[in-house]
């Protein structure tokens, strides 16, 4: 498993996707040698694994509901 540079995406930056949510995209890379059932297993195992963040997420629930959460004061402890 590769993980890549930790650093933002150049092309989302360019796509003026925002420092926040650009930290938080997944990037996949095929190649020549992957196979359709290697992309089909990836598809469906990040669909079961975002729905179970999804469920977990307050902050999931709060997007939905038209939240602008970059705009929420957060308390410190």
């Amino acid at each position: 498993m590769y993980f890549g540079n930790p650093g933002t995406s150049y092309v989302l930056k360019a796509l003026g996707v925002g420092e926040d949510l650009a930290h938080t995209s997944i990037r996949f890379g095929l190649g020549r040698f992957n196979t359709e059932e290697d992309v089909d297993y990836v598809t469906d195992k990040m669909v079961q694994v975002v729905t179970k963040l999804r469920e977990l997420s307050p902050l999931y629930e709060m997007a939905k509901e038209g939240i602008d959460i970059s705009k929420v004061k957060w308390q410190t402890a």
